[in-house]
């Protein structure tokens, strides 16, 4: 659990620092100016941090639950045929 957990962290923290510097460059080449493109690339590589990081939980989540099959003995039975 603390393996995953600081898995997703550590995920999440590249992802951040390589968005962020991928589109801060990219809007300092565009604009001229570093200010607009160090806050957009911040928002951005938060906004890339944040998605990964509900991925991974929601990953993770649906692995650990089994999924029920289904077979004829869980349909009910209403002694009634079918339509």
């Amino acid at each position: 659990m603390i393996a995953r957990i600081s898995g997703t962290v550590i995920l999440s923290l590249v992802v951040f620092i390589v968005v962020a510097l991928l589109v801060t460059i990219g809007m300092w080449w565009w604009s001229g100016g570093l200010l607009p493109g160090t806050v957009t690339g911040v928002i951005s590589g938060f906004a890339a941090a944040f998605l990964v990081g509900m991925v991974s939980i929601a990953v993770g989540r649906s692995g650990e639950q089994p999924r029920e099959r289904l077979s004829d003995d869980n349909e009910r039975s209403s002694g009634e045929p079918d339509r």
